[in-house]
Protein backbone atom coordinates (compact mmCIF):
# COMPACT_ATOMS: atom_id res chain seq x y z
CA UNK A 1 0.00 0.00 0.00
CA UNK A 2 1.79 3.13 -0.77
CA UNK A 3 2.31 5.80 1.74
CA UNK A 4 -0.33 8.33 1.19
CA UNK A 5 -3.01 5.85 1.03
CA UNK A 6 -1.95 4.06 4.35
CA UNK A 7 -1.81 7.93 5.64
CA UNK A 8 -5.47 8.74 4.78
CA UNK A 9 -7.30 5.30 5.79
CA UNK A 10 -5.31 5.18 9.46
CA UNK A 11 -4.78 8.70 10.41
CA UNK A 12 -8.13 8.79 11.87
CA UNK A 13 -7.85 5.12 13.47
CA UNK A 14 -4.02 6.32 15.11
CA UNK A 15 -5.52 9.48 16.16
CA UNK A 16 -8.48 8.13 18.54
CA UNK A 17 -5.73 5.52 19.78
CA UNK A 18 -3.17 8.14 20.72
CA UNK A 19 -6.07 10.35 22.57
CA UNK A 20 -6.74 7.15 24.82
CA UNK A 21 -3.14 7.39 25.39
CA UNK A 22 -2.47 10.59 26.32
CA UNK A 23 -6.51 11.98 27.31
CA UNK A 24 -5.39 15.31 25.57
CA UNK A 25 -6.27 16.03 21.84
CA UNK A 26 -3.85 18.23 21.66
CA UNK A 27 -0.98 15.63 22.73
CA UNK A 28 -3.02 12.73 20.54
CA UNK A 29 -2.51 15.27 17.36
CA UNK A 30 0.85 15.68 18.28
CA UNK A 31 1.52 11.69 19.01
CA UNK A 32 0.01 10.90 15.59
CA UNK A 33 1.84 13.39 13.61
CA UNK A 34 5.27 11.99 14.97
CA UNK A 35 4.16 8.31 14.41
CA UNK A 36 3.48 9.17 10.69
CA UNK A 37 6.88 10.90 10.73
CA UNK A 38 8.01 7.63 11.84
CA UNK A 39 5.96 5.45 9.43
CA UNK A 40 7.26 8.21 6.41
CA UNK A 41 11.04 6.98 7.49
CA UNK A 42 10.29 3.66 7.40
CA UNK A 43 8.78 3.29 3.98
CA UNK A 44 11.65 5.71 2.76
CA UNK A 45 14.04 3.13 4.09
CA UNK A 46 12.04 -0.18 2.59
CA UNK A 47 10.91 -1.13 6.57
CA UNK A 48 7.48 -0.92 6.01
CA UNK A 49 5.18 -3.52 8.26
CA UNK A 50 5.03 -6.99 6.48
CA UNK A 51 1.15 -7.91 7.79
CA UNK A 52 -1.59 -5.07 8.89
CA UNK A 53 -0.47 -1.79 8.60
CA UNK A 54 -2.61 -0.75 11.87
CA UNK A 55 -0.93 -2.42 14.85
CA UNK A 56 2.47 -1.63 13.74
CA UNK A 57 1.36 1.66 13.74
CA UNK A 58 -0.36 0.98 17.09
CA UNK A 59 2.82 -0.02 18.62
CA UNK A 60 4.59 2.96 17.12
CA UNK A 61 2.22 5.48 18.44
CA UNK A 62 2.06 3.38 21.88
CA UNK A 63 6.08 3.52 21.84
CA UNK A 64 5.96 7.83 21.21
CA UNK A 65 3.09 8.12 23.88
CA UNK A 66 5.25 5.70 26.61
CA UNK A 67 8.11 7.87 25.58
CA UNK A 68 6.28 11.08 26.27
CA UNK A 69 4.28 10.47 29.50
CA UNK A 70 8.13 9.72 30.56
CA UNK A 71 9.90 12.63 30.05
CA UNK A 72 6.63 15.18 31.04
CA UNK A 73 5.57 12.81 33.75
CA UNK A 74 2.61 14.61 34.13
CA UNK A 75 -1.43 13.31 33.35
CA UNK A 76 -3.93 15.16 31.58
CA UNK A 77 -6.94 15.96 33.34
CA UNK A 78 -9.35 15.09 30.50
CA UNK A 79 -9.87 12.07 28.43
CA UNK A 80 -12.21 13.69 25.54
CA UNK A 81 -12.30 17.45 24.17
CA UNK A 82 -14.68 19.95 24.86
CA UNK A 83 -17.13 20.14 22.08
CA UNK A 84 -18.87 23.46 21.70
CA UNK A 85 -22.21 23.77 19.68
CA UNK A 86 -23.44 19.67 20.45
CA UNK A 87 -26.83 19.66 21.56
CA UNK A 88 -26.96 18.72 25.72
CA UNK A 89 -27.60 15.29 25.34
CA UNK A 90 -24.55 14.43 23.52
CA UNK A 91 -22.37 16.38 26.05
CA UNK A 92 -23.98 14.90 28.72
CA UNK A 93 -22.97 11.33 26.98
CA UNK A 94 -19.80 12.03 26.45
CA UNK A 95 -19.36 13.02 30.16
CA UNK A 96 -20.69 9.62 31.39
CA UNK A 97 -18.73 8.03 29.02
CA UNK A 98 -15.58 10.19 30.06
CA UNK A 99 -16.77 8.52 33.68
CA UNK A 100 -16.55 5.74 33.37
CA UNK A 101 -13.18 5.30 31.14
CA UNK A 102 -11.69 6.99 33.79
CA UNK A 103 -12.70 4.20 35.94
CA UNK A 104 -10.52 2.24 34.28
CA UNK A 105 -6.68 1.90 34.80
CA UNK A 106 -4.10 2.92 31.51
CA UNK A 107 -3.86 -0.24 30.14
CA UNK A 108 -7.31 -1.36 30.55
CA UNK A 109 -8.73 1.30 29.20
CA UNK A 110 -6.01 1.07 26.15
CA UNK A 111 -6.70 -2.57 25.56
CA UNK A 112 -10.91 -2.27 25.83
CA UNK A 113 -10.24 0.72 22.92
CA UNK A 114 -7.85 -1.93 20.47
CA UNK A 115 -10.32 -4.67 20.81
CA UNK A 116 -13.80 -3.34 21.41
CA UNK A 117 -12.76 0.24 18.80
CA UNK A 118 -10.68 -1.13 16.46
CA UNK A 119 -11.67 -3.90 16.72
CA UNK A 120 -7.55 -6.00 16.76
CA UNK A 121 -7.47 -9.66 17.54
CA UNK A 122 -5.75 -10.72 20.50
CA UNK A 123 -2.64 -11.69 18.42
CA UNK A 124 -2.51 -8.12 16.89
CA UNK A 125 -3.25 -6.60 20.48
CA UNK A 126 -0.73 -8.46 22.35
CA UNK A 127 1.94 -7.40 19.57
CA UNK A 128 0.57 -3.52 20.25
CA UNK A 129 0.83 -3.84 24.32
CA UNK A 130 3.93 -6.74 24.88
CA UNK A 131 1.38 -9.43 25.67
CA UNK A 132 0.98 -12.70 25.23
CA UNK A 133 -2.82 -13.43 24.12
CA UNK A 134 -3.89 -15.09 27.18
CA UNK A 135 -2.31 -12.19 28.96
CA UNK A 136 -4.78 -9.94 26.65
CA UNK A 137 -7.95 -11.53 27.21
CA UNK A 138 -7.16 -11.46 30.88
CA UNK A 139 -6.87 -7.67 31.18
CA UNK A 140 -9.73 -6.99 29.02
CA UNK A 141 -11.75 -9.47 31.33
CA UNK A 142 -10.14 -7.50 34.39
CA UNK A 143 -11.75 -3.87 32.29
CA UNK A 144 -14.77 -5.40 31.57
CA UNK A 145 -15.54 -6.24 35.42
CA UNK A 146 -13.99 -2.67 36.83
CA UNK A 147 -16.96 -1.26 34.43
CA UNK A 148 -19.36 -3.84 35.54
CA UNK A 149 -18.82 -2.69 39.09
CA UNK A 150 -18.75 1.02 38.18
CA UNK A 151 -21.62 2.56 40.13
CA UNK A 152 -22.55 4.59 37.01
CA UNK A 153 -23.52 1.88 34.86
CA UNK A 154 -26.50 0.72 37.16
CA UNK A 155 -27.71 4.45 37.36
Amino acid sequence: MPFEELFERHYPDVFRYALVLTNSREDAEDVAAETFARAWTAFREHREPQGPPLPWLFTIARNIATDWWRRRSRRATHLLPHHDGDSRDAVESLLWLESLVRALPPRQREVIALRYHRDLSDREIGRVMGLSESGVRSLVARAIQTLRQHPEIWR
